[in-house]
């Protein structure tokens, strides 16, 4: 069987919710040959997954415009969107040759709208999988009946199935929809990159956006914490410890001998951090319009505490790491593993 999958290049998310799911289907079906499209790095994309497959390296999507990682472009992202909308038609007859060439018996995606009218045209089965889309991105800043807003939806609808595991935004533009149980990778166990456990930790992680500024100098007055972070500069605090991710070393195996990971809300490193039970101290992110779901998820469902911007710039930082360290509240219990049950869909749906 041939699957081709589609996966945005806008952070780590998306990759972060299809590598389980493929790696399931590999496992039931090792026979499979996998077509991937995504502007991601090779490495990052083979870092999680395990097995070999194609890559044809290309945008899939625009994503947003990102001034930081935990700050959008709104104007930006708008120009691009509309730049990238104009060209639609084009792109959708590029990847119909693309398809037609692979003859995929299923087409996946998350959460390019090329793939769906491609694969529509070829009377090929497409799902989609998914906690956000661009369509309800850009709803939020553009007005029902603008040009980008119309043709994001018209692909979208092309769509066979959507699947929505859990922290996923209302996204009604797509005709049938299925929710599912959580995805999220499973740490593999790992000699502890710190060796120092005299201290409080934290993994600091901002996916596959750089670290937003932030004064580094003010982490060394947080003594009794050590801060593990991949990208670390030289000269950073005695407290700051570098880590670094690839060589089969994901983000996921740190978690579990850490005390508290810092992130912006994305749906990758909370489910990661829900698969492994780690207190998250969060930045705000109110720019972007998935931004107010998740916080609802983090007050009312996870031991969870937040920090402004400016605080998180200034380095003020221990109210957060003190309070989501030692939070009552558990993560909700995992009932279902999304991973499996998006496999079993995808392969009936390619068996036809």
């Amino acid at each position: 069987m041939n699957i081709a999958v589609y996966i945005s290049g806008h952070g780590f998310g998306h990759l972060a919710q299809m590598a389980p799911v493929l790696n399931r289907i590999h496992a039931l079906k090792p026979e499979c040959r996998f077509l991937i499209r995504s502007a991601l790095p090779y490495d990052e994309i083979d870092s999680r997954l395990d097995f070999d497959f194609e890559l044809e390296s290309t945008d899939t999507d625009v994503g947003v415009v990102q001034k930081s990682a935990i700050e959008e472009d709104r104007e930006a992202s708008i120009v691009r969107m509309r730049r990238w909308v104009d060209a639609l038609e084009r792109q959708i007859a590029r990847e119909t040759s693309l398809l037609r060439s692979f003859a995929p018996s299923v087409v996946v995606s998350n959460i390019s709208p090329l793939a769906f009218p491609a694969a529509q045209s070829l009377e090929i089965p497409n799902i989609g999988l998914a906690t956000l889309d661009w369509h309800t991105i850009y709803a939020h800043w553009l007005a029902p009946d603008d040009p980008v807003i119309e043709k994001l939806a018209q692909a979208y609808a092309a769509c066979d199935l959507l699947l929505t595991p859990p922290m996923a935004m209302d996204m009604g533009v797509f005709p049938v929809r299925r929710q599912i149980g959580l995805i999220a990778a499973q740490p593999a166990a790992i000699p502890d990159p710190a060796g120092d456990t005299e201290r409080k930790r934290a993994l600091v992680l901002f996916g596959g956006c750089a670290h937003p500024p932030f004064d580094m100098a003010a982490l060394a007055a947080m003594d009794e914490w050590l801060f593990l972070m991949p990208g670390c500069p030289a000269g950073a605090p005695d407290n700051v410890q570098a880590v670094h991710f690839g060589n089969g070393l994901r983000a996921v195996d740190v978690m579990p001998l850490v005390d508290v990971v810092v992130c912006k809300p994305g749906y990758g490193v909370l489910s990661e951090c829900w698969s492994c039970s780690r207190p998250i101290a969060w930045v705000e992110r109110p720019d972007f319009p998935e931004f107010p779901m998740l916080k609802r998820w983090l007050d009312e469902c996870m031991p969870a505490a937040g920090m402004s911007r400016s605080d998180f710039r200034h380095g003020n930082w221990l109210a957060a790491l003190q309070a989501a360290s030692s939070h009552g509240r558990k993560f909700p219990l995992i009932d279902s593993d999304g991973a499996h049950q998006a496999a079993d869909i995808i392969l009936s749906c390619g068996a036809g």
